[in-house]
């Protein structure tokens, strides 16, 4: 009995020592985000959570957000190559929310206020800097983290978030010099935006972008005509 009474002890000891190293990182964290708050707030955003939104044109949103690793499940959570763990760890999201596009995929959700992953341009902030995924370790010291991040917002992440203003900003800096991932979708994305500021114009992109589709893409095909049929677009 005793020796099942130590593994007991040795068990909930384990089991305090990650509850309390977790409170400790949400709490470093919270520290990180409080400074960056103050920054943020000066440039017209607001806050929910971990989540910062500013409008800057009717139904055109930038979005910033902070994202810590998970929880690790089970001790072989992490699988070197394949499954990473970032526990201990956060990085920093930014996005776009473009309302007509999100309102065309998602008619009935309605929503004030955003998260990264309502975004139809997205990208994180280490990324305009390093040029790839990073994330910070929580047991560096909180002013090292947040004097860096303040830098990168300050001279990266409000110069990239410039470059989609509106609508306008949208359709002229949405391409390879972005920084983001440009895929097909970006393309359509872009029609869809011209529509909305000219019919004649953005019907035209998109109507150029289906005739450019091929067999290949049966899926995403019958996704557009259905975009099209909502926007009142004849395919020919």
């Amino acid at each position: 009995m005793k020796v099942i009474e130590k593994i007991k002890e040795l068990f909930l000891s384990k089991k305090q020592s990650k509850l309390t190293e977790k409170v400790n990182f949400k709490e470093r964290v919270d520290l990180i985000q409080r400074e960056i708050h103050k920054l943020l707030k000066e440039s017209n955003f607001k806050k929910r959570g971990r989540t910062f939104n500013r409008e800057t044109e009717k139904g055109i949103v930038q979005v910033l957000n902070f994202q810590m690793g998970q929880f690790p499940i089970g001790e072989n959570y992490e699988i070197k190559g394949y499954r990473e763990s970032y526990y201990g760890k956060f990085t920093i999201n930014m996005g776009i929310h473009i309302s007509e596009i999100f309102k065309l995929d998602f008619p009935d959700k309605e929503k004030s206020f955003f998260q990264d992953f309502d975004c139809q341009i997205r990208i994180r902030l280490p990324q305009l800097v390093k040029n790839y995924d990073y994330w910070w370790e929580l047991n560096q010291k909180p002013e090292i983290i947040t004097k860096e991040i303040i830098d990168y917002i300050e001279n990266y992440g409000f110069n990239w978030f410039d470059q989609f203003k509106t609508r306008d900003n949208i359709c002229q800096n949405l391409n390879e010099k972005s920084k983001i991932d440009v895929s097909r979708r970006t393309n359509l994305d872009k029609a869809i935006i011209a529509y909305y500021i000219d019919k004649k114009k953005g019907a035209e992109q998109f109507l150029g972008y289906f005739n450019k589709l091929d067999g290949k893409h049966k899926g995403h095909k019958e996704y557009v005509i259905n975009l099209a049929d909502k926007l009142n677009i004849k395919i020919k």
